[in-house]
């Protein structure tokens, strides 16, 4: 669906005046999809947003947590962006007049908070991730520009052809439309990426669909849940995987401004990434021959 066709549910200027605190377009790009996809759900604007819309969507993605699909922690974050946006609009005075607060708020304030500290894959079941996929040389890439680049899967997808990096000797630079710095992408991830490059039929976006489609984040995250269950393993998302780049530089002596950069955050945001027990846990699985270092499949 294109900009101009949802304008039937968010009046555009009003999302300007919102958007403008953020500091990141993945966080935008997080909130739009979110409202989008609950507008979708309704079929009228979200200013017209009713307490029994609320009441179904909450439904619909609370099914969809019990199933797995979702973790509590991302049904927290629709609910909290939502409820953000709600509260905008009232005090635009475009939503709800006469309301004293929207209908996510609620709810919300029941949920499950964001856990201060980011969550990450153990080694060895990225190493068994990594073996599930490596037959599928697109799903094997992608998880290795998350792992070692710490790209996100919003970041991997808009990537469209060679052009997007700068190869050199010991690995490459992305050029990234969401960071105004270029991302280092290491010696391993690039021999990769370069194997996938070269043998890819369709131009105009680097990965893409049966269909020769663009992907969308729905896509990686079908991804992940197929290949977490043919490795046996538990069922982690994208965020997930390039969560555990941060933890990996940590552990292995990077500062925090270094991390913050490889990752696009700010050294503020960068310290959720720091994990005593996951550094145990790297140091002990480095004797088994785990591999942080990947791999061509």
């Amino acid at each position: 669906m294109s900009r101009e066709s949802e304008q039937q549910y968010v009046d555009l200027k009003v999302w300007d005046l919102f958007r403008n605190r953020f500091k990141s377009p993945t966080t935008e790009a997080s909130y739009w999809s979110d409202i989008m996809e609950f507008c979708r759900m309704t079929g009228k604007p979200f200013a017209e947003t009713t307490r029994a819309d609320v009441k179904k969507y909450y439904d619909r993605i609370t099914d969809r947590m019990r199933n797995g699909r979702i973790s509590p922690i991302t049904r927290t974050k629709k609910f909290r962006e939502l409820h953000s946006f709600a509260s905008f609009l009232m005090e635009q005075g475009d939503y709800m007049p006469g309301s004293e607060f929207d209908h996510f708020y609620p709810y919300l304030k029941n949920m499950k908070k964001e856990t201060v500290r980011a969550g990450s894959v153990p080694v060895e079941d990225m190493d068994a991730l990594l073996s599930a996929a490596s037959d599928d040389l697109m799903a094997y890439t992608i998880l290795t520009l998350m792992y070692r680049a710490g790209l996100t899967s919003t970041e991997i997808i808009e990537l469209e052809s060679e052009d997007d990096f700068a190869g050199y000797e010991r690995g490459a630079l992305a050029m990234l439309k969401s960071r105004q710095d270029p991302c280092y992408i290491p010696e391993d991830a690039w021999k990769i990426l370069k194997k996938y490059m070269a043998c890819r039929d369709v131009h105009g976006t680097l990965f893409y669909n049966r269909s020769g489609r663009p992907l969308n984040t729905m896509y990686v995250s079908r991804m992940m849940k197929k290949y977490c269950s043919a490795a046996g393993i538990r069922n982690y998302s994208a965020q997930d995987v390039r969560n555990s780049c941060a933890f990996n530089l940590f552990a292995y002596g990077a500062d925090d401004a270094q991390t913050a950069e490889q990752m696009g955050r700010t050294v503020q945001q960068i310290r959720r990434y720091r994990g005593a027990s996951y550094r145990g846990n790297l140091r002990k699985k480095a004797a088994d021959l785990v591999k942080i270092r990947i791999e061509e499949p």
